[in-house]
Parts: structure tokens; C-alpha cells; sequence
């Protein structure tokens, strides 16, 4: 049974400096723009970790490698996967995104395989999900996101000139 399929909507590394994070992928790798979305806040009410509450934040920043999301991650407060695998392994790649058609299901799927949900949270005032699979033999999470069309919108929007997204069905 597949948990997801299709094309891939992000990959995320995580970092201890998003500044020379950013200046990597550009200098190197042809990154243009970076929108910042600094200090997101996921508390307990909201948000597991490891299938107990969770309280932390984060600084992020989004590019695109023409059509292709990356995201960066710093955490700066709080124990949550991302604190996890910079202590475990240092900077590097932490997760694969897919926006499954249907996350509920996906979500079931992936439970019914006895896959852990390493991190669940929900950011209700955007309508979004999103859950860390655990990578097992792939190392890396795998991560499934609910993603209401004005937030895809959201993010369409910031794909370069001359791109199209991967995830479009058009």
C-alpha cells in the first residue's frame, strides 16, 4: 500500500545558520530569492513530538531551485525533531515533503504500516497539517502536508519567472 504518491513538493535541510545556509544554495546552487518566516511558534496544544506535547520554535526560510521548494530550518527554542537531529548528525538534509490528495488516508496508510509519526502538528488559522514519517532504512523523515489551496496559492506564487511547480495537476 503506498502512503504517498507523486511528485515531490519540498526538501528540507535543517541548520544552526540560516544566513549562511541561504548564501550556500545561492552562491552554489542558483537560489535567488529566500523569504524568511522567522520565530514560528508551535506550542502544545497544537503540536507532538515523539507523541508527547510539544513547544518550540523555529526560523525558516523558503527558495526555490526553479520549481523545486527548499526549505531551510534553525530551531531556536524548545526540543522538537529538528533539535533532535542537529544533536544526532549536525546540519543536513532532514526531510522530503509530498502533499498527499488525500492526507487523512495517507495519514492511515502510514499508521496501518506501523510507520512512527515522529512530529505532528496542525496550524489551524492556515488550514494546514503536517506530520514527520519516520525514515526508517531512508534515514531522512518523510513528511506529509494537509495544504489547502490559498496556501498552495501562497506558495505558487513565490516559484521564479519561467517555473511551474512539480505538484500541479495542469
Amino acid at each position: 500500500m503506498s502512503i504517498a504518491s507523486g511528485p515531490i513538493f519540498q526538501v528540507a535541510w535543517v541548520v544552526h545558520d540560516l544566513d549562511a545556509a541561504e548564501q550556500e544554495f545561492t552562491d552554489s546552487y542558483g537560489v535567488d530569492r529566500w523569504v524568511r518566516m522567522p520565530r514560528m511558534h508551535f506550542g502544545p496544544e497544537s503540536c507532538s513530538y515523539r507523541g508527547a506535547p510539544a513547544d518550540y520554535t523555529i526560523d525558516t526560510s523558503l527558495g526555490y531551485a526553479g520549481g523545486q521548494q527548499l526549505e531551510l530550518i534553525a530551531p531556536v527554542s524548545g526540543t522538537n525533531l529538528y533539535t533532535e537531529t542537529l544533536a544526532r548528525s549536525g546540519p543536513g538534509l532532514h526531510h522530503i515533503a509530498w502533499v498527499p490528495d488525500d492526507f487523512d488516508a495517507a495519514l492511515a496508510a502510514a499508521r496501518a504500516c506501523g510507520t512512527e509519526i515522529a512530529q505532528h502538528c496542525t496550524m489551524a488559522e492556515l488550514g494546514m497539517e503536517f506530520v514527520y514519517l519516520d525514515g526508517g532504512p531512508l534515514g531522512s523523515y518523510i513528511e506529509l502536508l494537509r495544504l489547502p489551496a490559498d496556501a498552495r496559492a501562497m506558495f505558487d506564487s513565490m516559484i521564479p519567472s519561467g517555473y511551474r511547480n512539480p505538484w500541479s495537476h495542469g
